[in-house]
C-alpha cells in the first residue's frame, strides 16, 4: 500500500498522510485538518506557522525524522529569522518542503485553536 511518497506525521494531533516531495508543510497540514496558524497567506511574513522538526527514530510511526527530511532553509526564512528571530530547530511551515518521512511538532503558539484548560469553580 506504500506509495513511495514521504509520510508526514503531525504531533500532538497525530494526524498523518503521504505527500509528494516538494509539498510545503503548511499545505500538508491544511489538507489533513491540522491547526497551524498563518495570517500572511504563506508569504513568510507573520511567523505564526512555526513548527519544530522532531529528531530521531519513531518506531510508533515507522519514521526516521531529522531536519534533513525537509528542504533547506529558504531565503524568505533567512530574512524572517534575521528580522524577528527563529528559535533553534524551528521552521516556517509555509516555506519548509517535504523531502522524506518526517515527524513535525506544532507548538501551542502556532495552533489556531489553542487548548483551554478549565478548572471547576
Amino acid at each position: 500500500m506504500s506509495t513511495g511518497d514521504p509520510l508526514v506525521v503531525f504531533t500532538p494531533s497525530g494526524k498523518r498522510g503521504r505527500f509528494a516531495v516538494g509539498t510545503p508543510l503548511l499545505t500538508a497540514a491544511r489538507s489533513l485538518g491540522v491547526d497551524i496558524d498563518s495570517v500572511c497567506g504563506g508569504r513568510a511574513m507573520c511567523g505564526r506557522c512555526q513548527v519544530l522538526v522532531a529528531e530521531g527514530e519513531f518506531a510508533k510511526h515507522g519514521v526516521q525524522s531529522s531536519a534533513a527530511s525537509l528542504s533547506g532553509v529558504s531565503e524568505a526564512e533567512r530574512k524572517y529569522g534575521a528580522r524577528v528571530g527563529l528559535s533553534a530547530g524551528r521552521r516556517l511551515s509555509c516555506q519548509a518542503r517535504v523531502e522524506a518521512d518526517v515527524v513535525v511538532d506544532v507548538p501551542p503558539s502556532s495552533q489556531v485553536h489553542r487548548q483551554v484548560v478549565r478548572k471547576a469553580a
